[in-house]
């Protein structure tokens, strides 16, 4: 009898952790997901959020001739397959408070088609304490593009090279 008790009592910790973790990941997602946050401040501070040892800061470059910004970023994780479903769920969130849908790693505007990032995650081959490692790409729209209609243009250009 006193067996099944603890086993009762084991299962209830262990159900109650992982529930709490899927509300702390959603109430997470909600905080950072503020439109008024690029895509890519917001997933670096989502990466940081996944990560129990701090990520070196991966650094933007900007293409302001062509409309863009680039960000990478790698980080050191116990399981990148689960890290790159959890990244996928996060980042559809992040299309759709902006506007858009996610289809073939191109979030676009609903009404206009209009392309407001891309991204791209997959496993990563480099040495971890974890032994595992996942990298995230983005390239996303310039926040000012809709201030110069040459510079709107050649983010479409450099959009549909990259396979929009």
């Amino acid at each position: 009898m006193r067996s099944l008790k603890w086993k009762l009592t084991i299962n209830s910790i262990l159900m109650c952790s992982l529930l709490s973790g899927v509300l702390v990941n959603f109430t997470y997602a909600d905080e950072t997901g503020s439109s008024s946050l690029s895509v890519i401040t917001t997933t670096q501070a989502y990466i940081n959020h996944q990560t129990i040892v701090q990520q070196p800061e991966q650094n933007i470059v900007y293409h302001p001739t062509l409309g863009y910004m680039d960000y990478q970023q790698i980080w050191c994780n116990d399981d990148h397959q689960s890290a790159m479903k959890h990244y996928q769920h996060f980042i559809t969130q992040v299309c759709l408070e902006r506007g858009g849908s996610l289809t073939k790693n191109w979030c676009t505007l609903s009404g206009s088609q209009q392309p407001l990032f891309y991204t791209f995650i997959a496993a990563y081959d480099l040495s971890c304490h974890s032994d595992e490692a996942t990298i995230v790409h983005i390239i996303e729209v310039m926040p000012n593009i809709k201030n110069n209609t040459v510079v709107a243009k050649e983010w479409i250009k450099t959009a549909k090279s990259l396979g929009f």
